[in-house]
């Protein structure tokens, strides 16, 4: 659709930063470690279980179209938070999946990951705010501005955070590795994609050779490079350059 539109990726905000491995290595936070070897699904299998994980119809797909109103695409607009859009969608998905869907506010995440500045970041930045601060209902915080920032919306976040995600790497195949991983154990990785400057929360794994990733992209549903807003993503372009995968969430209070 995008292509028969004439839409380019440069006519959207996106705002990714390529993150600096040097000055923040895979692990540099206590709470997202490295993934290790022993987390990883071994490759000789993942052909059969990404079948039997289609038959049962149980990925974050199948959640979106349970919870559709929840769920869909969200819209960063023109703000270059797409980092902060991505790593809140992923959250969601782990609430609904939980049994508490609701939307939250990416303008809040992204906002108490920088300090409430309109600029670009990387995945692991805003996971940092989602785990120190929380998040809050998209009701709470609707638009990308520091007055949401309440005594009341604080202790409100304190109630919804991540707790423990594993962290990628700057090698590209075992982001790779990391990625069909999450996919397969029922987890939603936040990918951070160099070649386009977009971060966004995983949706779907389509296939393993060739490999296809459905991303749920934050430029709204109208915006559909694949189906209802999801970003179709094909071979290395599908190979995230930065990779996080949240785990533990706070239990619902």
């Amino acid at each position: 659709i995008a292509s028969e539109m004439g839409w380019q990726v440069s006519d959207f905000a996106t705002g990714l930063i390529v993150r600096d491995y040097k000055s923040f290595p895979s692990g540099y936070l206590a709470s997202a470690p490295s993934a290790p070897d022993s987390w990883l699904v071994p490759e000789v299998e993942w052909a059969e279980r990404l079948k039997e994980q289609q038959a049962l119809r149980e990925s974050a797909w199948d959640l979106r179209e349970k919870y559709y109103p929840i769920l869909k695409s969200l819209n960063q607009k023109t703000f270059p938070l797409c980092w902060g859009f991505s790593t809140t969608k992923v959250l969601m998905y782990l609430y609904a999946a939980a049994g508490d869907p609701q939307i939250f506010s990416p303008w809040w995440t992204a906002g108490v990951s920088n300090g409430w500045k309109s600029q670009g970041g990387w995945c692991t930045l805003s996971l940092e705010g989602a785990a120190k601060v929380g998040m809050v209902p998209m009701a709470s915080c609707p638009e990308f501005n520091s007055r949401n920032a309440t005594t009341e919306t604080m202790a409100l976040a304190a109630k919804r955070k991540c707790i423990e995600w594993w962290d990628g790497s700057e090698d590209r195949d075992r982001n790779r590795a990391i990625m069909i991983s999450a996919y397969l154990l029922g987890l939603v990785p936040v990918q951070d994609h160099n070649h386009i400057g977009h971060s966004m929360s995983g949706c779907r794994l389509v296939s393993i050779d060739p490999l296809i990733v459905d991303c749920d992209n934050s430029w709204d549903a109208i915006s559909d490079f694949g189906e209802k807003g999801l970003y179709r993503l094909k071979g290395r372009n599908a190979i995230p350059d930065g990779i996080t995968v949240p785990r533990v969430i706070q239990p619902a209070a």
